[in-house]
């Protein structure tokens, strides 16, 4: 896993030199995907208040355009609402970027991160559980049995999620996705510098 971080991190610093973006995150997912051998990886990316994938692998076209909102919405299309006047985010990777990643649960760690090897059993029970956000599970619905959605954080910030998924069993261990949440800080810290830079 040292390599895989050397290598991503090889890429990243490629951003620095004016590299693009968006291109040099397509090559990020490359490596991150041979690596793990998740069928499908993508970047979820902070745009105003919602986080829509930013680049993707392997989720197809129509994944990404049900599954890219994470603000819920009524039926006029209005952004619901926190009590503190946040958007309200749905699912896992909405829980993994506002902070509700409650660490007591088994499939979410200290870092915040979400995983699971069994995710057509545990979709279903989670949609049972009050755990403060709305589970959609088209993640189960469409196959996949390994899910990882992992913090893309730096400085205290989380702007994003690196999400990994898999449709064979038993991809991951708590000790590699304590790596991949090295990997993903890393990413959020390069990524975030050269963004702010081009928004000054």
């Amino acid at each position: 896993m040292s390599g895989l971080r050397a290598q991503v991190n090889a890429l990243l610093a490629r951003l620095s030199a004016g590299d693009d973006v968006k291109s040099t995150l397509e090559e990020v997912l490359d490596v991150i995907s041979d690596a793990s051998g998740c069928d499908s990886v993508g970047i979820r990316w902070r745009a105003g208040e919602d986080y829509p994938y930013f680049v993707t692998r392997g989720f197809g076209r129509d994944f990404v355009v049900r599954e890219g909102p994470l603000c819920e919405r009524d039926a006029a299309g209005l952004v619901l609402r926190q009590p503190d006047g946040s958007a309200q985010l749905a699912c896992l990777c909405g829980a993994v970027v506002s902070g509700k990643a409650d660490t007591r649960w088994p499939f979410f760690t200290k870092g915040g991160s979400f995983w699971t090897n069994t995710a057509q059993t545990l979709g279903s029970e989670l949609k049972k559980k009050d755990l403060g956000f709305r589970v959609r599970a088209y993640c189960v619905e469409v196959g996949y049995e390994v899910v990882a959605a992992i913090p893309l954080r730096t400085a205290g910030s989380v702007y994003g999620v690196l999400q990994m998924n898999c449709r064979e069993t038993g991809s991951f261990t708590a000790n590699s996705i304590e790596e991949y949440e090295d990997i993903a800080s890393d990413i959020a810290a390069a990524v975030s510098s050269v963004m702010e830079d081009q928004a000054a």
